[in-house]
């Protein structure tokens, strides 16, 4: 025998997630969403929420208020945000949100009811990134804490009257992370290579260098935030993770030199990144930025694999094997399409990875 109680329920869902993981082997599908169920866990228990039913991606999950399930969403929204930030639109995942009150049957493990109707009818009417609320919902929330609008009144299946549905009015703010390890990579000698070699040659070579990079940020904690042809831009948090990192990735190129004849730049800087929704910016990422261009003026031989870094690396690698290998780059004979002010202001010292390897 159940019993009816009154509850008060935020759906969430991961749009077009059939599309998105088709290209996933079962193994990858299977972590992507053990992943996704524990990031949700994580937010509606910081808003006192529990999960009370799955399907797949989707998630049915019961709060105290509804003002805390909205709060809960729009974290789930932020945060999502923030972890994917430099990611194409055809790489992000986004999800939507429902929140609704009403009474539903509670029997084992089952829960019945039209409240529950009534959220899966108003999913299908919410686009990606959005928080949709039944008027029910809308009516306990707290307004001084979340701004809505009203988004119309649409005839719901199995409901006799039309549904007043709100949407909640969204304030992206601009979050920082501070002290982020930046890196931007870049083949030397690439276009000369796409020009000369073939379509499957420079495939081959797209795959590895994307492969490698993924490894190697998936084995030392880090994050591809964005790629553009051959440039890669990557944080990490620490800084012998990013050491790790660089040595694992310029190992691992010596192949790639073997077999193309072609270098690697890398230049490191650290620094904070400014994101808003999926969009990163920052005056040090423009540091770093600087840097890779400094690079290939400094080396131009494109069989070298060297990294150029700011004085606030040199200082993280303080105390370890790697304190020596620097070599301070004279900013006043560097040229003038490079930001000499930027290099005098941040320092700038490099190193041959075969050099430090050996």
């Amino acid at each position: 025998m159940g019993n009816y109680r009154t509850t008060i329920i935020l759906k969430t869902d991961i749009v077009d997630s059939t599309d998105r993981l088709a290209n996933q082997t079962q193994f990858e599908m299977g972590l992507k969403r053990k992943q996704h169920k524990q990031f949700i866990v994580d937010v509606a228990t910081q808003h006192r929420g529990s999960i009370f039913d799955e399907e797949g991606d989707a998630y049915w999950i019961e709060f105290p208020s509804v003002t805390d399930a909205v709060l809960a969403a729009l974290d789930m929204h932020q945060n999502l945000h923030s972890m994917q930030a430099g990611k194409g639109e055809k790489e992000r995942l986004t999800i939507r949100a429902v929140v609704t009150v009403g009474d539903i049957l509670h029997q084992g493990t089952d829960t019945i009811g039209m409240t529950m109707s009534l959220t899966a009818r108003i999913e299908k009417l919410t686009p990606p990134d959005e928080i949709y609320l039944s008027h029910a919902a809308w009516l306990l929330l707290n307004k001084a804490e979340v701004q809505t609008s009203f988004v119309n009144e649409f005839k719901v299946k199995g409901f006799a009257e039309p549904e007043k549905i709100y949407r909640v009015d969204q304030k992206y703010r601009v979050h920082t992370l501070a002290n982020q390890f930046i890196v931007f990579t870049d083949i030397r000698g690439w276009i000369t290579f796409t020009k000369s070699r073939t379509i499957q040659e420079v495939e081959d070579l797209l795959i590895y260098y994307d492969d490698l990079l993924n490894r190697v940020c998936d084995s030392h904690g880090g994050e591809i935030r964005n790629t553009g042809g051959d440039q890669y831009f990557l944080t990490f948090s620490e800084a012998e993770s990013l050491f790790n990192a660089i040595d694992a990735l310029c190992e691992s190129w010596q192949e790639i030199r073997r077999r193309y004849d072609l270098g690697l730049a890398i230049a490191i800087h650290k620094g904070d990144l400014n994101i808003i929704r999926s969009y990163l910016f920052s005056n040090d990422i423009h540091v770093t930025y600087t840097l890779k261009q400094l690079n290939h003026w400094n080396f131009p031989d494109k069989r070298t694999i060297s990294v150029i870094v700011t004085e606030r690396i040199k200082e993280s690698a303080a105390d370890t094997n790697r304190e020596g290998v620097f070599q301070n780059v004279d900013a006043d004979k560097i040229p003038g399409e490079v930001d000499r002010a930027m290099v005098k202001e941040h320092g700038a010292y490099w190193f041959i990875i075969d050099q430090a390897l050996n």
